[in-house]
């Protein structure tokens, strides 16, 4: 179980979570771990905030490549 403020983002076998996070567009880059790539997608809200700080805008390819 992956949790998001709370709230579950994902509920199945470890497994199956490279699938399932692939299938929504939010697959792992090569040579990454999965777990490191989904806890930094998680706490998207800290990037989010820091891109708006130093950008202003916000878009997700500018969030995907501070990871």
């Amino acid at each position: 179980m992956l949790l998001a403020k709370g709230k579950i983002i994902y509920f199945n076998e470890a497994s199956k979570a490279v699938d399932y996070f692939t299938s929504i567009n939010f697959k792992p880059p090569d040579l990454c771990n999965p777990a490191d790539y989904f806890m930094a997608i998680m706490s998207v809200e800290t990037i989010e905030a820091e891109i708006e700080e130093k950008e202003g805008d916000l878009d997700r390819d500018k969030i995907m490549q501070l990871y």
